[in-house]
């Protein structure tokens, strides 16, 4: 009996050969095929491209810094009001970078709320696949709430939830292959964001479990915990230590991405590269920043 033949494999021989003749064509990046219009005609044709790894690196990661040392005007496809907005709020060597992260928040945003309109809209008694995914990720999570805190603090689940799965959309739509999309959180204000929230709900959480006073005397009372200065700044280091892991991973992997893909000129290596340092590492840095969240007032609530 003839085996079946694979489909997939066919795609994937169809884009490899593609990606080499384009690698061929452009002489390893010495030459670049341009298509379009140009004085109303219809433009094929090979020119001459120089390619700068410093400069990608910092188009891709400082889009400011590179519009101004190259007297660029943005692109902002369409927006130019709301960026002179931010132009004159955040000021011109910034005003870029902050409108395409908030941009990104929004679109996040955006896609969390059809996330929960539509799992809502769609739930049945028997559940769909996209169903069953969602509450295999409820129930994994409410274990560990369960677990960490007791089953009496059970309502936390819905915050590390949403936690947990706000993070992982930022770090998946980075993949997307649209212009300007990039993932929320290889922007260090965004981890840092997250790091100051997950401690405000810790110390909220002590309060309403202790009291106030009972739960800042350990901060502001040296005789009866001389060490207070040093529980200060350990508070403080929560906040670093949390948010710059997530930056560090996200940040270092979309650059590894970006390097070792100017080596092998783009072909077939960056695919693995994305499946790693985009789905596994992004879903593994999520996760591991929700638990070190719910850890976080797990000791608040059993001390």
């Amino acid at each position: 009996m003839a085996k079946k033949k694979n489909p997939m494999l066919k795609i994937f021989l169809i884009f490899f050969i593609i990606e080499i003749i384009l690698v061929f064509l452009s002489g390893n990046f010495s030459r670049q095929l341009q298509v379009g219009f140009e004085n109303k005609k219809f433009v094929l044709r090979n020119i001459e491209f120089h390619y700068d790894l410093q400069d990608e690196i910092t188009e891709e990661f400082q889009i400011d810094e590179y519009n101004r040392q190259n007297n660029i005007t943005p692109d902002v496809y369409g927006s130019e009001k709301i960026y002179d907005l931010f132009k004159r709020f955040f000021g011109a060597p910034t005003a870029l970078g902050t409108f395409q992260l908030l941009r990104m928040i929004l679109i996040v945003d955006i896609v969390l709320l059809f996330m929960a309109l539509y799992i809502r809209k769609h739930l049945l008694a028997r559940p769909s696949k996209s169903q069953l995914i969602f509450e295999l990720i409820y129930t994994s999570l409410e274990e560990f709430v369960t677990e960490t805190l007791g089953k009496e603090k059970a309502n936390y689940t819905p915050y590390i939830v949403t936690l947990f799965i706000f993070i992982w959309v930022c770090n998946m739509i980075g993949m997307i292959p649209i212009p300007g999309f990039m993932e929320p959180t290889r922007n260090l204000n965004v981890p840092l964001g997250l790091g100051f929230m997950v401690v405000i709900v810790v110390h909220f959480t002590a309060i309403k479990m202790k009291g106030a006073w009972k739960h800042f005397q350990n901060y502001i009372n040296p005789i009866k915990n001389p060490l207070c200065l040093l529980d200060i700044v350990g508070e403080m280091s929560k906040v670093v230590s949390i948010s710059f892991r997530l930056f560090g991973n996200i940040l270092g992997g979309a650059i590894i991405i970006l390097v070792v893909s100017s080596l092998v000129s783009f072909v077939v290596f960056p695919v693995g590269l994305n499946l790693f340092f985009g789905m596994f590492v992004g879903t593994i840095q999520a996760f591991v920043f929700t638990m070190l969240a719910l850890t976080y007032i797990g000791v608040e609530i059993s001390e």
